[in-house]
């Protein structure tokens, strides 16, 4: 199944590595409204707060999303 949504939220994240000035993070979402889960995991500042980090998890979340559907997958 497509999920073709476009509200998404971050389930769960952790630290996977610190390289220099940027983590790994591994993170988990979930569309909002199919619940369709996701794992992935992307590479960010170390320096951001917990509302910017999480903002940026769920965009890439929600880009995952979007290349998905867009694709086919």
């Amino acid at each position: 199944m497509i999920c073709t949504h476009t509200a998404a939220a971050i389930t769960d994240h952790a630290q996977q590595g610190v390289d220099g000035g940027a983590i790994r993070y591994a993170w988990r979402g979930a569309c909002s409204a199919c619940h369709k889960g996701v794992v992935g995991a992307t590479t960010l500042p170390a320096d951001l707060d917990p509302e910017r980090l999480t903002a940026l998890l769920t965009r890439e979340l929600t880009s995952y999303f979007s290349r998905a559907a867009s694709a086919g997958v």
